[in-house]
C-alpha cells in the first residue's frame, strides 16, 4: 500500500467513523509529542495540511489503523468503541485489507446535556 492508498482509505475510515452512532469527534491519533511534531511539520510545509486524523499505516507486520474518538454517554463507550471497530475493519475489508490491528482510543467522554427547567 503507498501513502495515497493509505490516505483515501484514512479517509474512508473517518468517514465511517463519523456516521457510527455514539460518535461525538473524531480526533487526531497520536500521541501528544507526535501531534505536536506533526503541527510543526505542516506549519513548516513539510507535511500536507490535508492529514485526516485517522492513521493508516502499512508495516512489515501488516496494516495497522488508529482511530481517536469522542463519545456520547448515553451510548456508552465500550458499545461505542466496538461499533466503531467494525466500521474500520468493514471498510478495510471492502479494500482486502482482512488481517489489520485497528486501536480505538476514547479520549473524550460529552456529558449528556441536562434538561432545561420547564422544557
Amino acid at each position: 500500500m503507498d501513502a495515497g492508498q493509505a490516505m483515501r482509505l484514512a479517509g474512508q475510515i473517518e468517514a465511517a467513523v463519523r456516521g457510527t452512532p455514539g460518535v461525538r469527534d473524531v480526533y487526531r491519533a497520536g500521541s501528544l509529542t507526535s501531534n505536536a511534531i506533526d503541527a510543526g511539520a505542516r506549519g513548516l510545509g513539510l507535511r500536507d495540511e490535508g492529514t485526516g486524523p485517522v492513521i493508516v499505516q502499512a508495516t512489515a507486520d501488516g496494516t495497522r489503523v488508529h482511530v481517536a474518538i469522542g463519545v456520547d454517554t448515553a451510548r456508552g463507550a465500550g458499545d461505542t468503541t466496538r461499533a466503531v471497530h467494525r466500521a474500520a475493519r468493514d471498510v478495510l475489508a471492502a479494500h482486502g485489507v482482512g488481517d489489520a490491528d485497528v486501536g480505538v482510543t476514547v479520549v473524550h467522554v460529552h456529558e449528556a446535556s441536562p434538561a432545561l427547567p420547564g422544557g
